[in-house]
């Protein structure tokens, strides 16, 4: 699996949606965000997603 590097992109129209993250997880997030200096904790979730839907492997279901 390739390695994930955030890259700075540019402003993008974006659109309001609201989701629940648990608490732990959005504490690290925003600890990466914090500790890499990074310009959002929605810009990195944007380039988690992407990352993610990227490298994405369905796996499909067998009778065996």
């Amino acid at each position: 699996m390739p390695d994930f590097v955030i890259k700075v992109r540019k402003k993008k129209e974006y659109e309001q949606f609201t989701c629940r993250i648990e608490a732990d997880l959005l504490e690290k997030i925003r600890n990466i965000v914090a500790e890499n200096d990074l310009p959002s904790v929605n810009e990195f979730i944007n380039q988690c997603l992407r990352f993610s839907i990227e490298n994405l492997t369905i796996m499909e279901d067998t009778d065996e």
